[in-house]
Parts: structure tokens; C-alpha cells; sequence
């Protein structure tokens, strides 16, 4: 419910804040019924997805039962959608709905973190991003939750201003209009914050030297533990080494830098701590599926 509502409360905002009729939306169901969200409240729909008139836009919301409803007939509906040039998006596990039908081969999108490693091993034709939403030409994805309300706040932005969406931020007491990049997931140490505090040191240590590769013995230092004991710590709440977390961070600021920059990706590499485009491009390529190149592309 908070995901479908935060899609569609940015465009009444929008109306209201204007005084225009800026946009208007239909509610389908696969069958016309009304649909019980997970939360038990039954949202009332207008039409089928058959019967539905033709639409500039279509927003496929699905939750955990996104399964079920990627059925032949509802696959054959969105397929026959997008042939009449309707642009055609996804809300959480809504993704793995257009993914099954395809339309999302050859396209970036992402998904709720929850679900994005079997995706990318279920629908190997689709460049799947950790984003929190993702635009790329008539396809448009947002991982769930609240993503969907800065997804269409940032539409709000592009199409009508700063100050139409900063005003509707305002209005839904939203204090920052997150960017695509941004991660899903709060930051880790907010969640290990009172749990593993010398965790939390460590990582502070290695988002403090993001500029030059630092040996995990320093780290090790400044969390107060011995590295076997720093190790030991990462297996256990992390799952990984601390090599490869903080090569994952230098990694993360290089995308923002690739994003948000004109550096060239060797001066990049050089400012994250990488000794070679090459050890760059192989690291940055395997972390994210496309080389640092192509965050580079002019996107919509």
C-alpha cells in the first residue's frame, strides 16, 4: 500500500498545487476485482486490464504474489500495450512481471533489493542497478517502498520545475528528493549503530579513505581489533572480507563520480584508490554489470 500510494499521491499533489488537471489515472485489476493489499485494505479498481482503453502509461504494482501474476494473459495484454507505444513501467516486484514478458530485454531497471540476485540470474537480458528507481527510454522501474514518491517527484521536477516538486516534497513533509543512485538500504552504520560499534568504526575508516587503497590492518586499528578479529566480524554481519566491502565503497563513489562529473575515468580510478584503468575497469565491471563507460550514456 505505501508503494502504490506513493506513486500516485505526487500526481493528485501536483493537480492540486497547480489548480490544473495535470494528470489523471485509471486503477485495473487482472480481472476488474477489487485488490487486498498486504496490509488486508482492499483497493477498489475502474476497469480490467482487458477491457482498459488504450494509455499514454501503464504501471504494473505487484508485491508478493508477483508469481501468480505473471500469467499468459496478463503478459499477452502488456506485450499488445507496448506495441501500441505505451510507455510501461513497474513498482516493486512489478518488475518481475514486465521482466517475464520481456520487456525489459535489452533495458536497465532495477528491483527491491530483496529480489534484485534472483532477477539478474532469472532474466540474464535485462542490466538490473541496485538504483532506487531507474528511467531508461518508454521503460521506468522503482524498487517499492518509498522510491516510487521520488521517482515521480524527480518527473515533477523534469516536466513542470524546481518549485512545483519542492513544494509537493514540502507538502508530504519529505525533506530530500532522492536521487536514482541513492541506495535502497539504510546506511550501514545506522543499522549496526548500538549493535557492533567497533564494526561501525572500521566502515567509518574506510568511507574516510575512499581516495587511496588502505590496508585492512589500519582498519583493523581503528575499530580496536586484532585483522583476524576484523575478518571474523565482517563474516559474521556482512558476509564478506573487509577487502572486498571496502572495494565495493570505492567503487560506489566511483559511480557517483562517473554520474556526477566530467573526470575522466582514469582520473576517477586514480581518486578511488585503483592503480590502473584496467584494475578499474575490471573491478567496476564486475560489481555492476556494464563498464564505467556506460554510466556515461546520455540517459532520459
Amino acid at each position: 500500500m505505501l508503494a502504490f500510494s506513493a506513486m500516485i499521491d505526487p500526481l493528485r499533489m501536483a493537480n492540486w498545487l497547480s489548480g490544473k488537471p495535470l494528470y489523471e489515472w485509471v486503477l485495473l485489476s487482472r480481472d476488474g476485482a477489487a485488490v487486498p493489499a498486504a496490509n488486508g485494505i482492499s483497493v477498489a479498481v475502474d476497469h480490467s486490464l482487458g477491457s482498459a482503453q488504450r494509455l499514454p502509461t501503464l504501471v504494473v504494482a505487484a508485491s508478493y504474489d508477483h508469481e501468480d501474476l505473471a500469467t499468459s494473459d496478463v503478459l499477452a495484454v502488456l506485450r499488445r500495450w507496448s506495441s501500441f507505444g505505451s510507455a510501461i513501467g513497474a513498482l516493486d516486484n512489478g518488475t518481475f512481471v514486465l521482466a517475464s514478458a520481456g520487456l525489459l530485454d535489452g533495458y536497465r531497471a532495477t528491483a527491491h533489493w530483496e529480489m534484485l540476485e534472483s532477477y539478474i540470474e532469472s532474466f540474464p537480458r535485462v542490466t538490473f542497478s541496485q538504483d532506487l528507481f531507474v528511467v531508461d527510454r518508454d521503460r521506468f522501474t522503482a524498487a517499492g517502498g518509498t522510491s516510487g514518491l521520488d521517482m515521480m517527484l524527480s518527473l515533477l521536477r523534469l516536466r513542470h520545475g524546481d518549485e512545483l516538486a519542492n513544494k509537493a516534497a514540502d507538502e508530504f513533509v519529505y525533506s530530500r528528493i532522492r536521487d536514482p543512485g541513492d541506495s535502497q538500504r539504510l546506511k550501514l552504520r545506522e543499522r549496526l549503530r548500538g549493535i557492533n560499534p567497533r564494526l561501525t568504526r572500521a566502515v567509518e575508516a574506510m568511507e574516510a579513505n575512499l581516495e587511496e587503497s588502505v590496508r585492512t590492518e589500519t582498519f583493523a586499528e581503528a575499530a580496536g581489533v586484532s585483522p583476524r578479529e576484523l575478518e571474523r566480524q565482517f563474516k559474521r554481519w556482512l558476509k564478506t572480507t573487509p577487502g572486498a566491502y571496502y572495494r565495493g565503497l570505492r567503487l560506489d563513489r566511483a559511480r557517483q563520480l562517473l554520474r556526477q562529473t566530467d573526470l575522466t575515468i582514469i582520473d576517477i580510478a586514480f581518486r578511488c584508490g585503483f592503480g590502473s584503468a584496467a584494475h578499474f575497469t575490471r573491478s567496476f565491471s564486475s560489481r555492476f554489470g556494464q563498464p564505467p563507460s556506460a554510466e556515461r550514456r546520455p540517459r532520459p
